[in-house]
């Protein structure tokens, strides 16, 4: 009897003893998964840094700036100066808006923050240029959706707040 009650006792000591060794390895579980968690939210925030570096070098080709400044210096203020345009001159207005309308996407997705996109592209010039064409395409093709998230990322640079490293006059002149 005695020596059952040793056993007894023995085992409570060791069973105290696999649950405290249980208790510290679920925290360890739990430092692991947090850790493993923090360490996907990097290489997410990585993954979309190299995306939107990769955007902005294509916005950096000569091909690109090239369509750019087609856009900018053609001058367009109704669809019917678009449909004037050499078919050159209009496919840079499609690479145009289909740049901005990627950017918008990925704003939308939550996938690029806001304040990236305006820190390094012009999307409200490039909005207030290609607006014509825009509004022109959507009522040519009778769809309302053309280059919506091109639109809605220019709607939602609005809503930010004026915080720029630039002086007000650099930020006043970007607008």
């Amino acid at each position: 009897m005695i020596l059952g009650a040793l056993f007894v006792a023995y085992q409570i000591r060791e069973n105290g003893k696999l649950i405290t060794a249980s208790e510290k390895q679920a925290e360890a579980a739990a430092v692991q998964a947090r850790l493993s968690t923090e360490q996907m939210k990097q290489n997410n925030e990585i993954a979309n840094m190299d995306m939107i570096m990769r955007l902005y070098e294509f916005a950096n080709t000569a091909e690109f700036q090239s369509a750019w400044l087609t856009v900018l210096n053609s001058n367009v203020q109704t669809f019917e100066d678009f449909e004037k345009l050499s078919k050159q001159e209009q496919i840079s207005f499609y690479q145009t808006a289909a740049l901005f309308e990627s950017l918008g996407v990925l704003a939308a997705r939550n996938i690029v923050k806001l304040e990236v996109i305006e820190d390094m592209f012009l999307t409200e010039l490039a909005w207030r240029t290609m607006k014509p064409f825009i509004l022109g395409m959507r009522k040519k093709f009778s769809e309302d959706q053309n280059y919506a998230f091109f639109e809605t990322l220019y709607e939602r640079l609005l809503k930010l707040p004026q915080t720029s490293v630039l002086d007000s006059s650099t930020t006043a002149a970007k607008r």
